[in-house]
């Protein structure tokens, strides 16, 4: 079984470390995977 890939980093992500985010592109939801790395970068990113 292939775990889910990271949508910054490409790293494959295991279990539990799977972050879902949401963001709009175009007037749409997109939804993409992160690991926790990428999640704490994009968390630290939106929050300034």
């Amino acid at each position: 079984m292939m775990g889910e890939k990271c949508f910054y980093c490409a790293d494959e992500i295991e279990g539990k470390q799977i972050h879902l985010i949401t963001f709009e592109v175009a007037y749409q939801e997109k939804e993409e995977v992160l690991c926790k790395g990428c999640y704490h970068e994009w968390l630290h990113g939106i929050k300034g």
